[in-house]
């Protein structure tokens, strides 16, 4: 068939079709049949649409069987059966009520790839995580990072902390190094990784008991923003006592005043005793304010603007000539 002949209004419907063509598969069999249509043969047709000959004789003897365009578009379809079953949407809502190490995994949280493999071990196919990613959200899930929960673990608020270290700094000689001190615990818990949880309620990690631990003493200068960190096993006086020496090694005879809270390690009469000879001003917080110093608050917000500018950003304000008088 290598040969076809079209009447005008024939010829038209096919221009017609061409120009609105819904897909490239629809323009390819009208331009097919046109050309053919023209006299070109066959082998050219199919060489020109990089398609096989027996695709160009099967798009012509489809049109030539009603002489309508419209037998050169796809018809409906059923496409493929739909992998996911009530089994296997049962396994993945029965999985996310449920830790994955309660279920046997080295995992605290729910990762797509993971779900895969627990539903292909539970069903025995396994399906694509774009499948599993689509039935989490209409199971109103989101991917989101969860954080640790602990009892009475929030701080005070960020202006009663730095309105209290400015009244203590205000007063302190010129040229004074002002250190802000705490310490912080290193524990072992559960890292928290994104994962899928319920959209609209925390994302939680539950976490209980004690790790092993290491205690890291720290001091940020406000006004350069240099930093001296100590880590020790303990958190007990003689721990400070050594963050005590490495500031005055650090700043030589400069006079040094330092802000902490009174933890029992900072108030010990050893600490006191070696601050005073090592001519260290410890300047105490209010106890209310004994947590209002954490790395968490003050320091976390300053270290990431410094590694953003370069700069370290003045806490303590210069006192205005208004102020002075």
């Amino acid at each position: 068939m290598n040969h076809l002949k079209l009447i005008r209004r024939e010829r038209n419907q096919l221009e017609r079709q061409l120009k609105t063509a819904p897909n490239i598969r629809v323009y390819r069999r009208t331009l097919a049949v046109l050309e053919i249509a023209d006299g070109r043969r066959v082998a050219d047709v199919a060489r020109l649409l990089r398609v096989s000959h027996e695709g160009v004789y099967g798009w012509l003897t489809a049109y030539t069987r009603t002489r309508d365009p419209a037998s050169l578009v796809d018809g409906e379809r059923s496409g493929r059966p739909s992998f996911w079953t009530d089994e296997a949407q049962g396994v993945l809502s029965d999985a996310m009520e449920h830790c994955p190490d309660a279920l046997g995994y080295t995992a605290v949280n729910w990762t797509t790839a993971l779900l895969c493999e627990h539903i292909g071990k539970r069903i025995g196919a396994k399906p694509s995580e774009a499948t599993v990613r689509r039935q989490l959200a209409r199971l109103d899930y989101a991917w989101k990072r969860p954080r640790h929960i602990l009892q009475d673990a929030r701080s005070p608020r960020v202006r009663r902390k730095l309105s209290l270290l400015r009244r203590k700094v205000w007063d302190l000689p010129t040229g004074c190094v002002k250190l802000f001190e705490d310490e912080t615990d290193l524990l072992l818990y559960p890292p928290l990784r994104a994962g899928w949880f319920r959209r609209g309620q925390s994302a939680e990690v539950p976490i209980k008991g004690e790790n092993a631990k290491r205690t890291v003493f720290g001091t940020l200068n406000i006004e350069t923003g240099h930093r001296i960190f100590v880590s020790r096993a303990g958190a007990c006086a003689i721990d400070f006592h050594a963050l005590l020496r490495q500031i005055r090694q650090e700043y030589g005879d400069r006079k040094v005043a330092l802000l902490l809270d009174r933890a029992s390690r900072h108030t010990a009469a050893t600490s006191e005793r070696l601050a005073r000879g090592l001519d260290i001003k410890l300047l105490w917080l209010h106890r209310g304010a004994s947590t209002s110093t954490r790395w968490t608050g003050c320091g976390t917000g300053v270290r990431r603007r410094s590694a953003r500018t370069g700069n370290m950003p003045r806490l303590i304000p210069k006192r205005s000539s208004s102020s002075s008088t």
